[in-house]
C-alpha cells in the first residue's frame, strides 16, 4: 500500500511537471495557429481595400465620363432623395458638373440601393468647385464640418484627398489614406480617394470611408502611421498585451508607397489560455498512470519502428526507406541520382576468413558510405553486400564524382583483425523525367554488373 501510495504521490508531481512542459510546447505550437488565423483575418481588411479601390476606381471613371458626356447638355436640378448634400457656404446653388454627379448618383443608388444603405462604409463626392459634399447617406446622423473636409491641412496629415495627393497617385487615380479616428463618429477610417477631372481639370473626387469597427478583431488595437524612406506605414498594434513589442508582423502593400503593418504579440496566446494549464494538471495525471502502464509496449513499438527501417548489421536503411514519404519528395521535386554499391571479393574474404570477416568488410563499406554522402542522403543496404545510395537533387557528373570518392576511400584504408583491403565497384543513374526510382535502380544494378563482368574479364597479354 506505501509502495502505491508513493508511486501516485511520484506521478502526481510528474502530473505537475508535465502539464508545465507540454503547457509550454502547447503554446509555442499554437502560436503558429494564431499567427495563421490572425493573418486571414487581416487578409480580409486588406482585401476588402482592395475591393473598395476597385468600386471607388470604376465610379469616379463613371462619373467623369458623365460629366463629359453631358458637357453640352442643360441639367436641371434633380432630386437627391437617397443621399446628402453638404454645403460649405450655405444657399449656394449647385454647380453644372454636380448636378450631373448627383443625377447619375440618384440613378446608382436606385439601381443598387446596397450602395446609400450601406453601414460599414460612406460612399461621397467632394466637389472643389463649389466646396460642396454629396454624400450616399448622413455623416453619422450629425452635421458636418465641411470646413474641415476641405482642409488643406487635414487632407496633407491623413492623405485622404486627391487634390494634395502626389503625381504618382494620381496617374494611379487611387490615395489611400493612413488609418484615423473620424471626428464625427469617433471610428477608425481608412478613406479610399479617386479624383475626377473635367477635361484636365480636377473638378472633385469620389471618396469610401471605410470604417474598420466592421472587423471585430480590429476593436482595442493602436493604429501608428509613420514615414519611411520606402514610402508611408500603417503599424496595426495591441498593446494590451504584456511584452508587446515582440511580435510578428504581417506585411501588405495596398496601394503604391503605402504599406500596411499588422502586429501580434507573441504573448496573446498565453494570456488568452491560462486556464488551460489548471486543466491539463488535473487531465495529465490520469494520463500519466495510462502512459506508467503503457510504457513496456511503447518501447517494443519504438524497436518495432527501428526494425522496420534499419539494418540491423550497419545501422544504414534497409529497402523499407523507399517507400518512405521523403524519398518519394525528392524524386518529385528535387530529382535524385541513384549509386548501385557492390563490394568487390566479398565471396572470396568470407571463403578465407569466415563470414565474420564478410560482415566487417560490409561495416566497413557502410562507414565509408557515411564519410563520403551527406547527412541528408538515403544510404542503404539493398542486400548481402550490395548497397544503394540515394542522393537528393543532385545530378549525374556529381553522382559519378561521389561514386569515384566513395572508391578511393575505401580502397585506402585495411579493416578488421585481418588488415584485408576491400574495393567496390558502382554504377550511377539518375531519375529521368516520368521514370519510376525502381526503373532508375536497375539501371543503375545494370551499369554495375557491366562493371563487374568488365573486372571478372581476364586481360589478354601479348608476349
Amino acid at each position: 500500500m506505501q509502495k502505491l501510495t508513493k508511486k501516485y504521490a511520484l506521478l502526481l508531481l510528474k502530473s505537475a511537471l508535465v502539464s508545465s512542459v507540454i503547457y509550454g510546447f502547447a503554446v509555442f505550437q499554437s502560436l503558429d495557429k494564431l499567427v495563421k488565423n490572425e493573418v486571414a483575418q487581416f487578409h480580409l481588411v486588406t482585401k476588402s481595400i482592395q475591393d473598395y479601390k476597385s468600386t471607388v476606381y470604376i465610379l469616379g471613371f463613371l462619373f467623369e465620363a458623365q460629366i463629359a458626356a453631358n458637357k453640352s447638355t442643360q441639367v436641371g436640378y434633380p432630386l437627391f432623395d437617397k443621399g446628402r448634400v453638404y454645403l460649405l457656404n450655405p444657399g449656394e446653388l449647385l454647380a453644372h458638373n454636380e448636378r450631373v454627379v448627383i443625377m447619375t448618383a440618384q440613378k446608382m443608388f436606385y439601381s443598387m440601393p446596397e450602395l446609400a444603405l450601406a453601414k460599414e462604409y460612406l460612399l461621397y463626392y467632394r466637389s472643389y468647385e463649389g466646396m460642396k459634399i454629396l454624400a450616399s447617406h448622413a455623416f453619422g446622423g450629425v452635421n458636418l464640418d465641411v470646413t474641415e473636409v476641405f482642409s488643406q491641412k487635414v487632407c496633407v496629415e491623413s492623405f485622404k484627398c486627391s487634390k494634395y495627393a502626389s503625381q504618382e497617385d494620381l496617374d494611379n487615380r487611387i490615395v489611400v489614406s493612413d488609418i484615423y479616428r473620424d471626428n464625427v463618429t469617433n471610428k477608425a477610417v481608412i478613406t479610399i480617394s479617386s479624383p475626377v477631372y473635367d477635361g484636365s481639370r480636377m473638378v472633385g473626387d469620389l471618396n469610401a470611408d471605410v470604417y474598420l469597427d466592421k472587423f471585430p478583431f480590429l476593436s482595442n488595437k493602436q493604429y501608428v502611421s509613420r514615414r519611411t524612406e520606402a514610402g508611408r506605414e500603417i503599424i496595426i498594434e495591441d498593446r494590451r498585451y504584456p511584452f508587446a513589442h515582440s511580435a510578428h508582423s504581417q506585411r501588405t502593400d495596398v496601394d503604391t508607397g503605402l504599406t500596411i503593418v499588422y502586429k501580434i504579440p507573441y504573448s496573446k496566446i498565453v494570456v488568452d489560455s491560462l486556464w488551460v494549464y489548471l486543466a491539463m494538471v488535473v487531465v495529465f495525471l490520469y494520463v500519466l498512470i495510462r502512459l506508467d502502464e503503457l510504457k513496456v509496449k511503447k518501447e517494443k513499438l519504438k524497436v518495432a519502428e527501428l526494425a522496420v527501417k534499419l539494418d540491423e548489421l550497419t545501422g544504414l536503411y534497409n529497402r523499407a526507406i523507399l517507400r518512405d514519404s521523403g524519398v518519394k519528395y525528392a524524386v518529385e521535386k528535387k530529382g535524385l541520382a541513384v549509386i548501385a554499391i557492390d563490394g568487390d571479393r566479398l565471396k572470396s574474404i568470407n571463403d578465407n576468413y569466415g563470414h565474420h570477416a564478410g560482415d566487417e568488410a560490409i561495416v566497413y563499406i557502410a562507414q565509408c558510405m557515411r564519410k563520403c554522402f551527406r547527412e541528408s542522403d538515403y544510404l542503404i543496404r539493398s542486400g548481402g553486400d550490395e548497397f544503394l545510395a540515394l542522393l537528393p537533387g543532385c545530378g549525374l557528373q556529381t553522382a559519378e564524382r561521389l561514386a569515384v570518392k566513395l572508391s578511393h576511400i575505401v580502397r585506402s584504408k585495411t579493416f578488421g583483425l585481418k588488415e584485408s583491403r576491400l574495393g567496390i565497384s558502382y554504377g550511377v543513374a539518375v531519375v529521368l523525367d516520368n521514370e519510376s526510382l525502381s526503373s532508375a535502380i536497375k539501371r543503375a544494378d545494370a551499369a554495375l554488373y557491366q562493371v563487374k563482368r568488365n573486372k571478372s574479364q581476364p586481360v589478354n597479354r601479348v608476349v
